[in-house]
């Protein structure tokens, strides 16, 4: 047996048909369905699409999705947060541009050249829980990362107690971190926002540069 994942809840759909277009679980259009690839692919086989697309064995991902849900696992969620998330798509996506964007007379031109080459890969995985949505460059030097937990809902978890643990951490990283050199030296504020698997908002972390200097 195939399944397509759900990129937006992270659910394993039995690929039974070609005409498979939308998530059992939340009910959502699923990205790569096989119609809209096959616009994209024409004159390419259903099979050709599964071996793509598809896997045979989802249960090990399932697992790994579930275990975030649960209170004992929080510290899987900061140490992936802080290593991952944070830091890591900006370094791999937009680090090579930010050398050649800091001499831009405007620091707002950058920060809105910097979200624009970022999003160019996104909505992107960063693991099988987490997918970053996007960022924006917002006025008065504020810049966002936009992030939906895509094994979470709201009422599962205790956001509170979640931002009261990385928020500490999250700005001694951004005092730190050598990926975060332009934030500091231009005194931008950096907020992390993250939402759960059905768009609702979870929390957001903002990091001002009197917090950091």
């Amino acid at each position: 047996m195939y399944y397509l994942r759900c990129t937006r809840c992270g659910h394993y759909n039995e690929l039974k048909t070609e005409y498979l277009t939308f998530c059992k679980n939340c009910n959502k259009v699923l990205e790569n369905n096989y119609p809209d690839w096959l616009r994209r692919n024409h004159g390419k086989t259903f099979e050709e699409y599964r071996q793509a697309y598809a896997v045979t064995d989802p249960l090990p991902a399932q697992e790994a999705a579930a275990r975030p849900r649960h209170r004992l696992n929080y510290k899987f969620w900061i140490g992936f947060f802080l290593t991952f998330v944070l830091f890591y798509v900006v370094g791999q996506f937009a680090g090579d541009k930010i050398v050649a964007f800091i001499r831009t007379p405007s620091i707002d031109k950058t920060m809105m050249a910097i979200a624009g080459e970022l999003n160019k890969s996104c909505p992107i995985m960063v693991d099988n829980a987490t997918r970053l949505d996007n960022s924006i460059a917002l006025p008065d030097k504020v810049f966002q990362y936009n992030y939906t937990l895509v094994s979470l809902v709201k009422d599962s978890v205790n956001t509170d107690e979640i931002k009261k643990i990385l928020e500490p951490r999250i700005i001694n990283q951004v005092k730190t971190d050598p990926q975060m050199k332009f934030v500091r030296d231009h005194k931008v504020t950096v907020n992390y926002s993250y939402r759960d698997r059905t768009g609702v908002n979870l929390f957001t972390i903002s990091v001002s540069p009197e917090q950091y200097k």
